[in-house]
């Protein structure tokens, strides 16, 4: 290999991190730069030192490896190698994906052809097609029962994550460019899209409103007719949003109207 590659593991079990330290270390063109123990920590230093591969445990505590590789922010999203030890269901679910896993336990036979896999392919469109593919994983893992999502957005602090249960979410507003979380105790700025937050919760219990707004369904105190065939959305923490059009009939089918 001709250039050096910057690695993050993430693994909550020591031995498994330290077995891929040791594969890794043979190497001469891989420098890893943190070892992280959990999702949390994963998504930090990920973000923090913008290493160029993340292997990344799947079932960790805070944030299961998916979750971590749909919280990171665009343009500091590595080659995303997948670590599971899951079932045939699983695997055949990264395959159909076109994703890059490694079934434990593997060899270092395994991760050179990984290595190998990440060096023919450009580094932006290797993560476009990673990340366009996750969210697929993730539906078919969840619906075999594979794993349990968290249910917490993990919203970067000065020195930590918080983690907001989906719970306590109100809504998810787009306002002059940036990303607003309404929640029941405050609101935050994050760097993700609408369109990620669309795809990651519940679709039973959030919706997608208009193009700048997503509500969660839970937390509507009052819908009033508006103009235009459309509807005025009042909140439990009283914001009000307009729904448009499209949105309108998808929302007459919910409440059967």
């Amino acid at each position: 290999m001709k250039n050096k590659y910057r690695v993050l593991i993430a693994d909550d079990e020591a031995p498994a991190r330290n077995k891929m330290q040791r594969m890794l270390g043979q190497f001469e063109h891989i420098e890893i730069v943190h070892t992280a123990q959990n999702g949390l920590d994963a998504l930090e230093h990920i973000e923090k030192l913008r290493p160029d591969i993340a292997f990344l445990d799947i079932e960790m505590p805070g944030l299961s490896g998916i979750e971590v590789a749909q919280s990171i922010a665009p343009g500091k999203i590595p080659y995303i190698v997948f670590a599971t030890a899951y079932n045939e269901y699983a695997v055949n679910a990264f395959e159909l994906n076109a994703i890059d896993y490694l079934l434990k336990p593997f060899s270092t036979e395994r991760i050179q052809q990984t290595l190998e896999k990440i060096q023919q392919n450009p580094r932006g469109r290797f993560a476009e097609a990673n990340l366009k593919n996750i969210d697929k994983v993730a539906q078919e893992m969840e619906a075999a029962g594979s794993f349990q999502f968290s249910n917490k957005i993990p919203i970067p602090t000065v020195d930590r994550y918080k983690l907001v249960d989906y719970d306590d979410v109100i809504c998810i507003e787009v306002e002059e460019r940036f990303t607003i979380i309404y929640a029941k105790d405050r609101t935050y700025t994050v760097s993700q899209t609408l369109d990620h937050f669309e795809k990651k919760l519940p679709q039973n219990d959030f919706f997608r409103i208009n193009r700048a707004c997503i509500i969660s369904l839970s937390k509507v105190k009052e819908i009033v007719i508006w103009f235009g065939n459309r509807f005025k959305i009042v909140l439990t923490n009283g914001k009000e949003v307009i729904s448009s059009r499209e949105k309108s009939k998808h929302l007459k089918h919910i409440l059967k109207y």
